[in-house]
């Protein structure tokens, strides 16, 4: 199983595990291409009373997919907090993993970073686990006003 889609198929696809993982999800979007074609999604999961929540952001393993799921990153966070009361928003990453953020990647900062931490497609990759605070957020969202 790859690690990236643990959250959704750790229990494998049988409907009542993909229910009870769905309940955890707060919202999510996809994102379309100019055909109409779903290339990059977005869920927020684990927002609730800790004030904290979760973004996993995925796309199609292309360059025009990630550009278009790049371009559209800024409104995502905008949405995440805007929709849900986070203090701190967490994104998970691996090495390999493609730039999905683009330019508001950097104001995530990592928390803690696991070294060679899973295997996929063949070399081992760390993994890190960032955040990005409301205040930054917002400090961010004002200077975009200025």
């Amino acid at each position: 199983m790859d690690p990236r889609w643990w959250r959704f198929s750790r229990d494998g696809l049988e409907p009542s595990h993909l229910l009870e993982t769905a309940s955890g999800v707060a919202a999510g979007v996809i994102v379309f291409d100019e055909g109409q074609q779903p290339v990059a999604c977005a869920v927020l999961a684990d927002a609730g009373a800790s004030g904290t929540g979760t973004l996993e952001f995925f796309s199609l393993p292309d360059p025009a997919a990630q550009a278009l799921a790049r371009r559209y990153a800024p409104d995502l966070l905008v949405a995440a907090f805007d929709g849900a009361p986070i203090r701190r928003l967490y994104l998970e990453r691996f090495s390999g993993d493609p730039d999905l953020l683009g330019p508001v990647g950097d104001l995530f900062e990592v928390e803690v970073r696991y070294p060679d931490f899973a295997m996929i497609d063949g070399r081992y990759e760390d993994r890190t686990i960032a955040v990005l605070t409301a205040e930054r957020f917002g400090e961010w969202r004002e200077g975009l006003r200025a």
